[in-house]
């Protein structure tokens, strides 16, 4: 088995480790965490506050931002991480060695994204 992997690009089904379900949650709990995000960053904007305090929502802007790529890429690090994959039904071991190599490949890219991802929206809420 051949898999091309790369941040966002489209690899071979069988790759993916979460399933629809597991991606809606991830939206859902994506959605929470920026939504905690910006209720906290507001008040700080609008009272002026200084930049070092708004980055108390760093937190929630990482997790939303890990949980959208997660979505977007169909790879949960966590379950990559332990080899294997949720695909709504429950935990199963991933036992070809290739997939699990294109897997761990996978969560890397995840976890670059979602560090660009954070940069760039907390560079955006320090720029107010």
């Amino acid at each position: 088995m051949t898999y091309v992997v790369s941040g966002f690009s489209r690899t071979a089904s069988s790759c993916a480790n979460i399933g629809p379900a597991e991606r809606r949650k991830r939206v859902r709990i994506a959605a929470v965490s920026l939504a905690v995000a910006v209720l906290m960053a507001a008040p700080l904007v609008a009272l002026g506050a200084q930049r070092s305090w708004r980055l108390l929502a760093l937190p929630p802007i990482w997790v939303g931002a890990l949980c959208l790529v997660e979505a977007k890429t169909r790879t949960c690090v966590v379950l990559a991480a332990r080899g294997v994959r949720n695909m709504d039904a429950s935990d199963e071991r991933v036992t070809d060695p290739d997939e699990r190599q294109a897997l761990t490949k996978r969560a890397m890219g995840v976890h670059v994204w979602t560090l660009i991802l954070t940069l760039v929206l907390t560079a955006a809420l320090l720029t107010f």
